[in-house]
């Protein structure tokens, strides 16, 4: 089979992120189809490092879509069996096509941020920004012939908006197996990392307050967020941090280098993320593969039975669930070591060839249509 890609980002010279490894995963698992994949390079995508981020929210809207208006004309003169469109690139298409979206949609983020930010006018024009694309996203469900989704919460927010279940296939993201299982060394410092970028959506705020919570409970806890600080948030986010000194043991180390990063994964007990919007993201799925127990919520991307067995699935925005699954987790050895057993068996169910015998399933049922 023939598959034209159609991709939002130019992804030379940007960093590692989210939607990077998405591709990788899917062009990975495509392998043994010929694809033409269309960037805003107007060719093959390289993946190498580097950052080339766009600040204005709107500019970047804008954007994307005059990238989708030039993926739609390529398309018509390409030769090829089957489109797969990131995120918003299928807007312009004329013909049928696979979807993919690593977004929570616009409509329920609206809902999630609200009363999450200052009332100020720079995060005014964010939410503004959030509307304004919610009001259009719909199209690019009713548009698709199959939506391919991460995460459970996005496939029940999308049918929520009156797309058909039958349409969204729940691919589960493939989690790495990152090194073998094993007991870490309990230490006088109880580590909890947070591999996370500091912003709203990746719940910071939660984090920081159930972290002065757990200072009464367990005051030899502390909470390491190894992620860089989002452009847009950076003065919210480090007034939290400044109001939290001495309340609660947190660090925030900056963007660490990979090795750096996975030196912190070993060292901690376990994760924490307490995502206030978010779709199964990859630092979740590294946590798993290392064998870590997570304390999270249903938008770490898998049913509340998955979660509980690598770890602990706490209501959502609720510090005193995230607490109670922090102290039950750090406090109890046995609990600990089956949690970790948990991420071996749920590392071995979500491995690659899985993912790409589901990814070629899509295809292949999309060819026969």
């Amino acid at each position: 089979m023939k598959i034209a890609i159609g991709v939002p980002d130019n992804l030379e010279n940007q960093e590692w992120n989210g939607f990077r490894t998405a591709f990788r995963n899917i062009n990975d698992a495509l392998s043994g189809h010929e694809k033409i994949v269309f960037a805003p390079n107007g060719g093959n995508v390289r993946l190498e490092e580097g950052n080339n981020d766009p600040a204005d929210l709107m500019n970047r809207y804008h954007n994307t879509i005059a990238l989708a208006k030039d993926f739609g004309r390529k398309v018509s003169h390409a030769d090829h069996d089957a489109v797969l469109a990131f995120n918003s690139m299928g807007l312009f298409l004329s013909e049928k096509f696979i979807y993919y979206t690593s977004n929570v949609p616009y409509k329920k983020v609206v809902e999630l941020v609200d009363g999450e930010y200052p009332e100020t006018a720079h995060f005014r024009k964010l939410l503004d920004y959030y509307g304004f694309v919610a009001e259009r996203e719909i199209e690019n469900y009713e548009k698709a012939e199959k939506i391919i989704v991460h995460s459970m919460k996005i496939q029940e927010h999308i049918v929520e908006q009156g797309i058909a279940p039958g349409k969204i296939v729940y691919i589960a993201r493939p989690i790495p197996k990152m090194q073998p299982g094993g007991e870490r060394k309990v230490g006088k410092m109880r580590i909890i990392i947070m591999p996370a970028e500091l912003r709203v959506m990746k719940g910071v705020k939660y984090a920081i307050e159930t972290m002065k919570l757990l200072k009464d409970m367990m005051p030899n806890a502390i909470l390491i967020i190894t992620g860089r600080i989002n452009n847009y948030e950076q003065d919210y986010m480090k007034q939290l941090l400044h109001e939290a000194g001495g309340k609660a043991n947190v660090i925030a180390t900056g963007f660490l280098p990979k090795e750096q990063l996975h030196r912190y994964m070993q060292a901690a007990e376990c994760a924490f993320m307490p995502f206030c919007f978010d779709e199964c993201p990859i630092a979740l799925s590294e946590c798993i593969g290392y064998g870590l127990p997570v304390v999270t919520n249903e938008y770490a991307g898998f049913d509340r039975e998955t979660i509980g067995r690598f770890g602990y699935c706490a209501r959502h925005k609720d510090i005193n669930d995230y607490a109670e699954g922090l102290g039950r987790i750090l406090s109890d050895d046995d609990l600990r070591m089956e949690k970790r057993r948990g991420t071996r068996e749920i590392t071995e169910k979500f491995n690659f060839d899985r993912y790409k015998k589901e990814i070629n399933n899509v295809f292949e049922e999309f060819g026969k249509g």
